[in-house]
């Protein structure tokens, strides 16, 4: 495959992840506060289920940039990968304890500081921070598991159905388990569930789907209808369970929406290659700020006296475009005292 096949498909499905985050952090607002089975909450169950696969997608993205370049020196490895994510991770902690703080003193509900402590220590400094946190154990795990797949790859040469078929056992097993223990593990060892992703993106890059476009949407839409029809069974006949099966990244029928998709975007679309690469610099920034911009638009537009579902469509692109302007801008200062923050 050509450099510039690999960067645009691999662009394409950092921007797709990226806008499904944002698509996610404001329909699951929507499924939590809307009417069960009304028509607002069926587009934000709908939305949230189409929105899912992100967080796979940026796994399964990882497994690929990470594990399939030779690594030359572990040691230069962790090094590049504490700038990458250690360092934001610190910086944005911070920033987000503050804003969690602010956030109480305007709505007159003061937080204690033993809250912003149990938060951090829990991974959470704020609701989307989990997933940098993650990220530090698939990264301190790299060099082994590359070490296992190229073991495995001299002994067995496994094709891509072999990790499939580990992340399908493993994807079973969590659903298996999924009402005993949930996701109640500590920050450090959630990274163990998300390992068979990691390692199919790298297994699936470079080989292509047999199957057609239009097979592998009518997949992907299948199964976000299955995922969509799934939370409304579970919080119309047993809402006593707090977390929604379907809608968790290690669930079933996630797994394979997310498959569906990874091969759809595998697939240089040269139409669309201006705008990716026009957003794909700015993705992490964006998946970083973007939660101020949900809150201070959630804020605004309560105000104004729309109907949920109008307000719903505004808000996504409305924050999707105002995270994009505030990582332009931050580009177009040029700080250096900054850079690691939006560096992506």
């Amino acid at each position: 495959m050509q450099d510039n096949q690999y960067s645009l498909s691999a662009d394409q499905i950092r921007v797709l992840a990226t806008i499904a985050v944002v698509v996610l952090h404001v329909s699951a607002s929507g499924v939590s506060r809307f009417e069960l089975n009304s028509g607002a909450w069926w587009l934000a169950n709908l939305l949230d289920s189409f929105s899912r696969v992100s967080i796979p997608l940026f796994v399964m993205l990882s497994g690929a940039l990470l594990l399939l370049p030779p690594i030359d020196s572990v040691a230069n490895f962790y090094r590049k990968r504490v700038a990458r994510i250690a360092l934001p991770l610190a910086l944005w902690s911070v920033f987000y304890s503050g804003w969690t703080l602010l956030k109480g003193e305007v709505k007159q509900q003061p937080v204690p500081a033993t809250q912003l402590l149990d938060n951090l220590l829990n991974g959470m400094p704020y609701f989307h921070l989990w997933y940098l946190f993650m990220l530090v154990g698939l990264y301190a795990a790299t060099p082994m598991i590359r070490w296992l797949m190229l073991s495995l790859k001299a002994s067995y040469a496994p094709s891509p159905s072999f990790y499939l078929a580990i992340a399908v056992t493993a994807s079973t097993l969590y659903t298996l388990g999924f009402t005993w223990f949930g996701d109640s593990w500590p920050w450090p060892l959630w990274f163990i569930g998300y390992i068979p992703l990691f390692m199919l993106g790298a297994a699936m890059w470079g080989r292509p789907s047999n199957q057609g476009r239009l097979a592998l949407l009518a997949a992907f839409i299948l199964m976000v209808v299955i995922i969509a029809r799934l939370a409304y069974t579970q919080l119309s006949e047993y809402p006593q369970f707090g977390a929604i099966y379907s809608y968790q990244y290690l669930s079933l029928p996630v797994l394979a929406a997310s498959v569906c998709i990874w091969y759809l975007l595998k697939r240089p679309h040269q139409k669309l290659a201006p705008y990716t690469r026009l957003l794909a610099p700015y993705c992490f920034g964006i998946y970083l700020i973007h939660p101020v911009f949900l809150d201070v638009s959630h804020m605004l537009l309560s105000k104004i006296a729309i109907d949920d579902m109008t307000k719903m469509l505004v808000q996504i692109p409305l924050v999707f475009a105002l995270s994009l302007l505030a990582c332009i801008f931050y580009k177009a200062i040029n700080s250096r005292l900054l850079k690691p923050v939006f560096a992506g």
